[in-house]
């Protein structure tokens, strides 16, 4: 009779002696005691672990860190500190851990970044964001958009700011032909290429930027949500949509409380309070909205100085003031890219940001400029012919997330 391979989270909750058990993972802990070798065995699909007992007879030199496979009986436990354990018939070392134990110490895994999925809090961000990656696209199927792989290699910059990685091939200098072509800072365009006739479409892809910094809020590579949705005229709506997404994600993330609070090894002193603030953030019926002109009248009421755009303390500031995420709607327009509509002086950038505790800018999003001659007059670039384009065939005005 084969073994029946179980994952620990499961394993646990089976509180019944059961014969011919196996399991597969890590050694977290070793201690021996006469002839029997107690071990602590991980799976890596969860942060729970399981006690084995290992008979001399069956393994004896196992070594934490070892990958094993275990396979024996699944009984009560004779001590005190867990339910129930499983005692070993038959113990597989798949291979041996050599080094020595890794630290708690985030700084110390940057220095072994190739073995962070051993670490505890490092797979379990891994498997939160794997969870949070699943959610986004069960939101988005259910709101009837569909999925897009936007380019990894583009003649577009974007928003043409001069951040993009410019790539080319070190044998051949004219591989890609005329024009330079860079790594995307946005798949934006391409998304909005395909609502000439898919209506509701999205991605969760690879973004880069060239901006050299070495702060947590800019990183040379990333992921990033990009929405695009026609038939769309109406900023509210849009930032319905990215309420009712940050919502159906916090409601969901409360169902995932021992990944979170497994993170907080990491003594960060932001995280409980994060996870505290959204789930409260549930019970409010819409976050407050704000023309930019009315954000930056409450800004200077708490003696706060604004120049060309709201800085990350700002932002910070509007949220506490108003104790919620808060939408800021109606950018000037000097400070936007092309691409966006312009109110009917041309002043104000028909646009906005979601902003939210600890992390400023959450996310953002505008209706794209219907008038391909309004466009070009902002920026007219060669390699954007196939983006003007786009207006004058039969595309419906349309709207974006990120």
């Amino acid at each position: 009779m084969n073994a029946s391979l179980k994952q620990i989270s499961k394993l646990n909750r089976i509180l019944k002696p059961t014969q011919n058990v196996a399991v597969q993972g890590w050694v977290e802990k070793e201690y021996r005691k006469g002839p029997i070798t107690f071990i602590h065995v991980k799976d890596g699909y969860s942060n729970e672990n399981i006690q084995a007992v290992i008979p001399k007879e069956v393994e004896h030199n196992i070594g934490i860190g070892s990958a094993v496979e275990i396979v024996g009986q699944w009984r009560e436990s004779a001590g005190k500190q867990q339910a129930m354990e499983l005692y070993a018939n038959k113990c597989r070392i798949w291979g041996k851990d050599e080094g020595q134990p890794l630290t708690k110490n985030a700084d110390y895994i940057r220095t072994l970044l190739h073995l962070r999925s051993k670490h505890p809090q490092f797979a379990n961000i891994l498997r939160l964001r794997s969870k949070v990656n699943l959610l986004t696209h069960q939101y988005f199927t259910q709101q009837n958009y569909i999925y897009i792989d936007t380019p990894l290699i583009s003649a577009n910059d974007c928003e043409g700011a001069g951040e993009a990685f410019k790539i080319s091939s070190p044998n051949d200098p004219d591989f890609f032909g005329e024009g330079d072509k860079f790594l995307p800072v946005s798949g934006q365009l391409h998304l909005e290429a395909m609502t000439t006739g898919i209506p509701r479409v999205y991605t969760l892809n690879t973004a880069f930027r060239a901006e050299k910094s070495l702060s947590r809020q800019h990183l040379a590579e990333f992921r990033m949500l990009e929405v695009e949705r026609a038939f769309t005229d109406s900023v509210d709506d849009l930032c319905g949509e990215v309420e009712g997404y940050v919502k159906f994600i916090a409601t969901e993330i409360q169902n995932l409380f021992q990944e979170c609070a497994n993170i907080s090894a990491f003594q960060d002193p932001y995280l409980e309070n994060t996870i505290k603030y959204f789930v409260e953030c549930l019970e409010t019926s819409n976050f407050p909205r704000l023309k930019y002109d009315e954000a930056v009248n409450l800004l200077q009421k708490h003696g706060e100085t604004v120049n060309k755009g709201l800085n990350k303390a700002q932002e910070l500031l509007l949220v506490d003031i108003c104790k919620s995420p808060i939408f800021i709607y109606n950018y000037p327009s000097d400070q936007k890219p092309f691409y966006m509509q312009r109110s009917e002086n041309g002043k104000e950038a028909l646009c906005f940001d979601l902003l939210a505790p600890f992390v400023g800018e959450l996310a953002g999003g505008s209706l794209r400029e219907p008038d391909v001659n309004k466009m070009k007059s902002r920026q007219d670039s060669q390699s954007l012919n196939w983006y003007y384009e786009l207006r004058r065939r039969g595309t419906p005005q349309t709207g974006d997330l990120d």
